[in-house]
């Protein structure tokens, strides 16, 4: 789910909120930006996720790449990548051939530091290594997560999860003239044989050697301009057993840092995060366009959550068997671990990451999970409609039904498998693997050949909401009028998978989320 599609005239409204002296963040219709959010990774079995990240500029840019699991959102790997202008690094997401973390290997030349594939010391299946086609292997690290709490210490956790793409700046040089000078946007650049002219430049400036230290080790902002944008992703999940593919693009928030700004850390540094960016969202509910304005240190996360609020998520449900038809719904919350991993959580969500016994509902033995209340009501395609945890549908128009407890998500990228009535199970998802939880929403109580139409997951609790200090509404003649301040719902973002069969070839294909924007216009 991207939310980047809007009228002409909302569009107009958020480029004029955008030049006004309050700038802020914004979720770029035209799909490139300073921040890309991929939704979803998956490297469970014979399942692959290909990654392209392009670079549609002149500038040479210094880029920050993280891979999040699905639990908690703990980085499980992160690198500088270093993009020569106008380029395109591609990667692939696999289950190492030697054990059950995930790996990234990659045949591309653009420069990363550290250089993908030469970590070692690390042992067993945490080693790079560089296969003999050439590909650079780079396995997915346990670290942030091995020693959290009992019960979700396990390789597989880094299969699934999604992915942040942060610019950090844009590269400049000393003097391209000179051999001695410092010169990193050149050193990035590819030449005719498509090569960067000098990689082990920019890994000798964050590295010190024989008491000299790197240029960058000593300031990482030396030759790094201002962020410029101008990014756009794309990725696609492949299960090479079934040949089925679920192509996916990734959410481009522009005007993510201040004008002028960057923000150039050193590899393995787990910044710049999202909430390191302007502490101001503009976002779109109707026809109308806002810009609220957060403060405090977690005031650039909230901005962020501001750009994905929504309290509904609605897409189809495909589940025909005369054409063994399979849907999997991905939900993530690309901004939650940064209000429940603490000792309260804040709003929008409600339950911290804890210690202690878990009792929610998942496929696995687990403990200290953080769950939010849904609400799901189906419908067939001749309307007819159930509430998930009834039994059976109901004639349209129904009587009004409760929320029905113990539908929860309790993971920050869930995958939640769909099946017909009492036959939801792992052999029958499209997207099988670690993060399937088996909630409610596995059985949908369709009637017999009843086997196809659409869903609507709600968030509807009164701690899911997000207050801003203040907020404008682009008025008609450009001017700014005051307006309400709060967001109900949650941080979404996904889509739906659809797999079925036709004599002896399979099909996948994607739909992105559906959300409410008049149910998640800002209330007082």
């Amino acid at each position: 789910m991207k939310k980047n599609l809007m009228s002409l005239a909302v569009a107009a409204s958020v480029a004029t909120a955008a030049t006004t002296a309050q700038a802020a963040m914004y979720l770029d219709p035209e799909g490139t930006g300073q921040v890309l959010l991929f939704p979803y990774y998956n490297a469970v079995g014979t399942n692959e996720t290909y990654i392209h990240i392009v670079n549609t500029t002149a500038d040479a840019k210094a880029v920050k790449v993280r891979m999040l699991e699905y639990i908690n959102s703990q980085e499980v790997l992160d690198f500088n990548l270093y993009l020569s202008p106008n380029d395109h690094f591609a990667f692939t997401i696999f289950q190492h051939p030697d054990g059950d973390n995930a790996a990234l290997v990659t045949m591309d030349n653009s420069c990363t530091v550290p250089a993908l594939g030469s970590a070692t010391g690390l042992g067993g299946t945490l080693e790079g290594f560089v296969r003999a086609d050439g590909a650079k292997v780079q396995p997915f690290l346990p670290y942030q997560y091995q020693s959290e709490y009992s019960g979700l210490d396990f390789d597989a956790r880094s299969q699934v999860g999604h992915v942040e793409v942060i610019e950090m700046g844009t590269l400049t040089n000393e003097d391209a003239d000179s051999t001695t000078a410092f010169n990193p946007a050149a050193y990035a650049t590819h030449d005719s044989a498509g090569v960067p002219a000098n990689c082990a430049a920019l890994v000798g400036a964050w590295s010190s050697v024989s008491a000299t230290t790197g240029t960058w080790t000593s300031s990482a902002s030396t030759q790094i301009g201002a962020a410029t944008g101008g990014l756009y992703g794309i990725s696609n999940v492949l299960d090479s057993a079934d040949a089925a593919a679920f192509g996916i693009e990734a959410a481009a928030i522009d005007s993510f840092w201040a004008a002028g700004a960057s923000n150039h850390t050193d590899p393995g540094n787990l910044k710049p995060s999202l909430g390191e960016g302007e502490k101001s969202a503009i976002i779109t509910a109707g026809a109308d366009a806002y810009t609220l304005v957060y403060s405090g240190t977690e005031g650039g996360w909230d901005a962020v959550s501001a750009l994905f609020m929504s309290d509904t998520v609605s897409n189809d449900v495909m589940l025909n068997p005369v054409v063994n038809g399979a849907t999997d719904w991905v939900v993530t919350f690309p901004t939650k671990k940064a209000y429940v991993n603490r000792t309260t959580a804040k709003a929008p969500f409600s339950d911290i990451y804890a210690t202690g016994t878990s009792t929610k509902p998942l496929t696995y033995t687990g403990t200290n999970l953080s769950c939010e209340t849904i609400k799901l009501k189906q419908w067939n395609r001749e309307e007819s409609t159930a509430v998930v945890g009834i039994d059976g549908p109901a004639f349209s128009p129904e009587p009004p039904a409760a929320v029905t407890p113990g539908n929860t998500l309790c993971l920050e990228t869930n995958t939640l498998a769909m099946g017909a009535a009492g036959t939801a199970s792992v052999t029958n998802t499209v997207l099988a693997g670690t993060g399937t939880e088996y909630l409610p929403a596995s059985n949908l109580s369709f009637k017999t050949g009843e086997v196809e139409g659409w869903m609507r997951m709600s968030f509807e609790a009164t701690t899911q909401v997000l207050d801003a200090d203040s907020s404008t509404k682009a008025g008609t003649n450009g001017a700014s009028v005051t307006a309400n301040t709060r967001l109900e719902g949650l941080p979404v973002m996904g889509f739906a998978a659809f797999k079925y069969v036709n004599g002896d070839r399979t099909f996948g294909f994607v739909s992105d989320h559906k959300t409410s924007t008049s149910g998640s216009a800002i209330h007082s």
